[in-house]
């Protein structure tokens, strides 16, 4: 069994928060340049090539020693299953395969990144769930499928109303990925699809209603350069205007890491979101990061970003950070700042 973790956290600056555009300077409560979490991992030989495996992590803010993804304990995953030359087995409290196919976003889930115009796909995490993955000479296919998904998270995280005794369909969500990854370049695509169910006044209120991702992206290395970038189409009929039209949105970003030397990293992104229905919400942001490398363990990073809202656009430069938000007016663009250090372990 292996105990590991990171803690990480920071001091940003963020402007144009509300309706009186208003400024704060704080400790953010999800995530620095990544969430801090802890967690148990463990896996057992029971012979014939066959291995028992678990995972129990928890996710937690450091400027308060408070649980997120809920107050759940072990909110960020929680699952039993079986390993072997076959693939891997598990059931319990995981990822959807979308966040596993992700490889081309270069910065991840830092604070400021182009992942801030879809929070759904750092935090795409599943209750009631079947998992299976195989492996082999760099080839993975894998698919999750729940019986009722996240009764705890928000609607930004694919949050419903959990199993349903008398529905079938209600709350499921289902995901597939395919994923190649070689030395110096790697690729992947899925689909993630979410059933309503969670009633009046959930964002997928009925069973008929789905919010639909699909994704392709990648990534290339060139000795002390990575580039990465990715498409994501997303039909959501939980997000309808008055006209009844579903709700399409196109997402894609760009962006990349430099090593000068070994003990510093620079990344910068760029994305953009945009939708059909004559919403107007879409947005662009830019994003960068510096981090310098104290040990293997321990580093210092300044990270900044810039949200350029469209007229209904009120996408947040930190994702939200609830609490406390950050939501800006529609069409308002939004900067922030940050310092902070991250410890692994």
């Amino acid at each position: 069994m292996t105990l590991y973790g990171i803690i990480d956290t920071a001091i940003e600056y963020v402007n144009n928060i509300g309706p009186t555009k208003s400024s704060a300077v704080r400790m953010p409560s999800l995530t620095g340049s990544i969430p801090s979490r802890w967690g148990l991992r463990g896996k057992e030989d029971l012979g014939g090539g066959l291995s028992a495996v678990f995972v129990l992590e928890s996710g937690f803010a450091p400027s308060q020693g408070t649980l997120n993804q809920g107050g759940r304990l072990f909110g960020r995953q929680a699952y039993v299953g079986l390993s072997g030359k076959w693939g891997t087995l598990t059931l319990g409290r995981q990822y959807s395969q979308i966040y596993w196919a992700i490889p081309g976003d270069t910065m991840g889930p830092n604070i400021y990144a182009a992942g801030d115009l879809d929070p759904y796909l750092s935090q795409a995490r599943v209750d009631n769930a079947i998992a299976y993955s195989f492996t082999t000479s760099g080839l993975t296919v894998a698919a999750t499928y729940s019986l009722g998904r996240d009764a705890v998270d928000p609607a930004a995280a694919g949050g419903c109303a959990g199993q349903s005794p008398t529905d079938w369909r209600a709350c499921k969500s289902m995901s597939a990925m395919v994923k190649y990854e070689a030395t110096s370049w790697g690729m992947a695509a899925a689909f993630d699809r979410n059933y309503g169910g969670g009633g009046t006044g959930s964002p997928l209120p009925t069973t008929s209603l789905t919010d639909t991702r699909a994704v392709i992206d990648g990534y290339v290395k060139f000795s002390n350069t990575t580039i990465g970038a990715g498409f994501l189409h997303r039909i959501n009929h939980g997000a309808q205007t008055a006209t009844l039209f579903d709700v399409v949105s196109n997402y894609w970003w760009l962006g990349g890491t430099y090593l000068p030397v070994p003990q510093v990293a620079l990344d910068a992104q760029f994305g953009h979101i945009s939708t059909s229905s004559g919403t107007s919400a879409g947005a662009s942001v830019i994003a960068a990061r510096a981090s310098y490398l104290l040990s293997k363990s321990s580093l210092l990073y300044v990270t900044a970003g810039h949200m350029f809202n469209q007229r209904n656009g009120t996408f947040t430069i930190d994702g939200g950070v609830v609490p406390p938000a950050s939501t800006p007016l529609p069409g308002v663009d939004q900067t922030g700042v940050a310092i902070g250090m991250r410890h692994t372990f």
